[in-house]
């Protein structure tokens, strides 16, 4: 029995051809299909064809379609595809055929390779399945790191790496302006810059917008193999905080020998929880300020240059390490000044981020203690502004006449342009405060505690509205308040204070110190 036909178009998903019986013409043919000599399955040649038709082969209904179930062909093995006539078993033109094994990552092994995984097996080949899918995994990550970002140094451009506990949000906290601030200071003096957060599954897009490479999930699974795996890359690390300085110092050392390693401290948790202790008379409080002191000042001793934002740190600093490793550099704040009147803007507002505690004690201290003798009138309005506020204190807020729990606030630039000034009445606390920088820096004058004063060197007139009482605050308030005249003083010493001491200008002085780059030296203001 003749049997004509071709096997047109063959892939790992189907099979398309035509067969046609020339001694029974107009009669379907039965088709079964094998792979490797197995049957998989079978066909009916009956399908129009029009090119059949245009040939003058029968009346064209002699075409085949077959889809492969899944599982018939193997996903990484060359096979042998053959179409045969039920019956006498005779084979189509053009068949058999041969496959060749899958090279590309495509739909199509993807979901062979789930399929070849998703069968019942033993323990131990269970086991060897995962072991060979996690080395596998190992050899493409490794390799990609190694492409992404190119992180050694080309084109004699050195290499900054930047660690820090969580990626920086400069809407969330002064660490975070800090340490974008910082970064790009390291741009501007010829480093290429590569960012690696504690936690990998972060989103790193606003960073590498800005051409600073982030190491993160799925390429790299920590910090440590962001050092190992590339080993010798970088010519300067920059650890930010005592975490990370405390975790990573050594590894540093081991994986970057030579390069210059920078510590960080952001603000000294140990001075801030020692404060806290005192105000609160906490004797745990104060065991934990030794244990973190210890940390810190260990952290600092590893380092080859330790970085403070406050002069009284760096002062407390230089008494355990050499002093000339201690370094003040503040970050970048550019000066924003409202434009809105004296006479149009009234009332004074509190900024901070209250999952940290000494800002909620402050807020309650200008609810409790303050507003309530501030004698202007009529009452002015006090706003309290900032992310992570709790329950709490919006009740307490609520509950005090004049007094909006108004949360966070995307722009502080409306804030700025409704208040004619802000308050910080800190208990206690660390570092410098980026809400009294973020005020001067708007031309709005700033009422401040010691605490929030502290590390700043604030000059006259400003350094004249810190006041260590609830009645000094008060006081300071009022006139500020109501007195346009020194208002207009004090918001124009705060913004020219802002552009000598947190220009970009003078953080990339500062840093050139730092680094031991050439250039004219900067005073620090720390004693």
């Amino acid at each position: 029995m003749a049997l004509r036909g071709h096997v047109d178009w063959l892939s790992r998903r189907q099979m398309i051809g035509w067969a046609q019986d020339t001694t029974a013409p107009d009669t379907p043919v039965s088709l079964f299909v094998s792979v490797d000599g197995r049957v998989v399955g079978r066909c009916l040649a009956d399908r129009p064809r029009d090119d059949l038709v245009r040939e003058g082969i029968g009346h064209g209904r002699h075409g085949f379609d077959f889809a492969f179930p899944d599982g018939a062909l193997p996903a990484l093995a060359r096979c042998t595809v053959a179409v045969r006539r039920e019956g006498d078993g005779a084979v189509v033109p053009g068949s058999p055929r041969a496959l060749d094994p899958i090279t590309a990552f495509d739909n199509d092994l993807q979901a062979r390779l789930a399929h070849a995984l998703a069968e019942p097996v033993d323990d131990a080949e269970a086991d060897r399945r995962l072991a060979f899918l996690m080395d596998q995994a190992q050899v493409l990550r490794r390799a990609r790191a190694g492409q992404h970002g190119s992180l050694a140094a080309s084109q004699n451009q050195p290499r900054a790496l930047v660690v820090d506990t969580v990626m920086p949000d400069a809407g969330r906290d002064a660490g975070s302006n800090a340490i974008l601030s910082h970064m790009r200071s390291l741009q501007r003096l010829g480093y290429a810059v590569t960012f690696v957060p504690a936690d990998l599954w972060a989103n790193g897009a606003a960073l590498e917008a800005e051409g600073i490479t982030c190491c993160l999930h799925p390429w790299y699974a920590t910090v440590e193999e962001v050092l190992r795996w590339n080993a010798g890359a970088f010519a300067l690390v920059y650890l930010h905080r005592v975490d990370t300085a405390g975790r990573y110092s050594q590894l540093v050392r081991d994986t970057q020998r030579g390069a210059r390693l920078i510590y960080s401290v952001a603000d000294l948790h140990h001075l801030r929880t020692a404060r806290q202790a005192e105000v609160e008379d906490r004797a745990d409080l104060a065991a934990y300020a030794e244990h973190l002191r210890f940390l810190e000042l260990t952290a600092a001793r590893a380092a080859d240059a330790v970085i403070t934002h406050s002069t009284v740190e760096a002062a407390l600093l230089r008494r355990h390490v050499p002093p000339e490793c201690v370094h003040v550099v503040p970050w970048a704040v550019a000066s924003r000044p409202t434009a809105v009147p004296f006479a149009d803007r009234r009332g004074l507002a509190f900024i901070g981020g209250y999952a940290h505690r000494p800002n909620v004690d402050a807020a309650r201290l200008l609810i409790e203690a303050v507003m309530p003798i501030v004698s202007i009138e009529p009452a002015i309005p006090c706003l309290l502004v900032g992310s992570g506020m709790p329950e709490s204190l919006r009740a307490q807020a609520a509950s005090r006449p004049g007094v909006e729990a108004v949360g966070y606030v995307a722009d502080l630039a409306s804030v700025f342009d409704q208040v004619r000034l802000t308050v910080a009445p800190l208990a206690y606390g660390a570092g410098v405060k980026g809400k009294v920088l973020d005020s001067l820096a708007a031309g709005v004058p700033c009422v401040c505690t010691p605490a929030a004063a502290e590390g700043l060197d604030l000059p006259a007139p400003l350094a004249e509205l810190v006041a260590d009482t609830p009645a000094g605050l008060v006081r300071s308030i009022a006139t500020l308040h109501e007195d346009e005249g020194l208002n207009r003083a004090c918001s124009e010493a705060g913004l020219a204070y802002m552009a000598e001491r947190f220009s970009e200008g003078r953080v990339d002085a500062l840093m050139r110190a730092v680094l031991r780059l050439p250039g004219p030296a900067v005073e620090d203001g720390a004693s």
